[in-house]
């Protein structure tokens, strides 16, 4: 039982690392045979269907994962239910493609949401069988079905942007992407549908997903937010550059964070009665959190004004300020991300709906008021956002559990100094030295970044994990 917490969350991380990475790989090649306008109009199209893929499963999942009895009947009334949204779901998303390309004055917008409307309904398909081997402790074979779907996607996205593709590659890697996953997941979970009769009462998961809708819906917002804003008042090409900063600024949260998130998250239910273990294994999710992301991001963002023209053509030199600009809010929203976990495993899903409205409302307002000023001004708002709402944040968690605010900044502090002085030594590095001696640079750095972040809280960082083990 040791290193139960090491091998599951380490499985889920290894899984989306390698595809974060397979995906940063694949950019040079795809960017060069996509233009920023494209990239902006497969941002835009997301930005609705990921508002649908978030009702899809409504959070019912982690609601059946919290019971402690397996009934079937009660499991495979959640499956019926949520094929019937995510039914009802691709049906409207289609519906809607020609409102969302003539709100945003783009015709490419239509087929693009037309297609990618299957995702919802895939999605749901698969949400019960996820939660099944989620609570089985699956997690080595989830991990699998996820990296098998994201070489998949890959090749796929590779292989029709070259042949000219264009943003069709990016669509049809999602599409790929999102069938593998929810046949492998069906296949490989313990769970299977029986007939669509003798339905259980759903009271109290439906009343668990409607605050869950809330959280995701908004939550969604605040990610969007952005996107949609750039792209209603600065057009394709700012809210495609944007998009691409995206895609580097959200592998921490793909890669480490959302697999960090679902192992804390069983880990909690089980220790829910014990208020103090809550505060002591959400302390020390943000300190591997923050060790396992600041380095890294630290030194690509002290690298980006070399290597992103460099890596992906000088087309999207302009990415790399934005990344830069928008990183340090990033690295603190992943790091402190688990609070919501935290809310959602103690049952508390009304005041993390409160939380998340409350954050995603100020920070839209605060993008909003930014984006006339530029894009550049909007990733600066970015980061000093969450800087400033970081205490609110941690106040959320003091309403349920004994969080210590000192304890939360104090196990950031140590990742963020060594962060801070790689960032400062990478930034000066890229003035002076040219592409590969850059990357080659950047390779070199990364493991001293790490180093420096975990060698001087090594007792720490056991105790963290001992926390996190049970």
């Amino acid at each position: 039982m040791a290193k139960t917490f090491l091998v599951n969350a380490g499985s889920l991380s290894a899984s989306r690392t390698l595809l974060a990475l397979s995906q940063v790989l694949v950019l040079p090649v795809v960017a060069r045979f996509l233009t920023p306008s494209e990239f902006g109009d497969m941002a835009i199209a997301m930005s609705i269907v990921i508002f649908a893929q978030m009702l899809s499963d409504a959070g019912m999942g982690r609601s059946l994962i919290r019971q402690t009895a397996y009934d079937h009947a009660e499991w495979n009334s959640v499956f019926w239910l949520l094929t019937g949204i995510g039914a009802a779901l691709s049906i409207v998303l289609a519906a809607l493609a020609p409102v969302w390309a003539a709100l945003f004055d783009r015709p490419p917008l239509l087929g693009l949401v037309a297609v990618l409307a299957t995702l919802p309904f895939l999605n749901a398909l698969s949400a019960v069988a996820g939660a099944q081997m989620e609570k089985d402790g699956q997690f080595p074979r989830l991990a699998l079905i996820r990296t098998v779907a994201g070489v998949l996607g890959i090749a796929t996205v590779l292989i029709l942007a070259v042949m000219g593709a264009g943003v069709w590659s990016l669509v049809a890697q999602q599409i790929v992407l999102a069938g593998v996953q929810t046949i492998g997941t069906m296949l490989s979970s313990s769970f299977r549908a029986g007939a669509p009769r003798n339905f259980t009462p759903l009271g109290n998961h439906i009343r668990f997903a409607s605050d869950n809708v809330g959280v995701s819906l908004i939550f969604s917002a605040q990610r969007q937010g952005p996107v949609l804003l750039v792209g209603a008042f600065l057009g394709a090409v700012p809210v495609g550059l944007f998009s691409m900063a995206q895609r580097f600024l959200t592998l921490p949260r793909n890669a480490v964070a959302g697999p960090v998130s679902q192992v804390v998250y069983v880990r909690m239910t089980k220790v829910q009665r014990d208020l103090k273990d809550v505060a002591e294994v959400y302390v020390a999710s943000c300190l591997l959190l923050a060790v396992a992301v600041f380095p890294p991001m630290a030194v690509l963002a002290g690298s980006a004004a070399n290597l992103f023209p460099f890596l992906l053509s000088d087309t999207w030199g302009q990415a790399a300020v934005i990344f830069a600009l928008a990183a340090p809010g990033m690295m603190i929203e992943v790091a402190t991300g688990s609070a919501g976990v935290m809310l959602q495993a103690m049952d508390r899903t009304r005041l993390r709906l409160w939380m998340v409205s409350e954050r995603a409302i100020l920070r839209t307002l605060a993008v909003a008021a930014a984006v006339p000023f530029g894009i550049e001004v909007v990733s600066i708002v970015i980061s000093v956002f969450s800087l400033v709402y970081l205490p609110r944040y941690v106040w959320f968690t003091q309403q349920v559990a004994p969080v210590r605010q000192r304890a939360v900044f104090g196990s950031m502090a140590i990742a963020a100094a060594a962060s801070a002085v790689s960032w400062a030594v990478m930034s000066y590095c890229a003035q002076v030295f040219g592409g590969w001696q850059m990357l080659g640079l950047a390779c070199a750095a990364l493991p001293l970044s790490w180093a420096l972040a975990i060698l001087p809280q090594i007792p720490t960082l056991r105790r963290a994990v001992a926390a996190l083990n049970g």
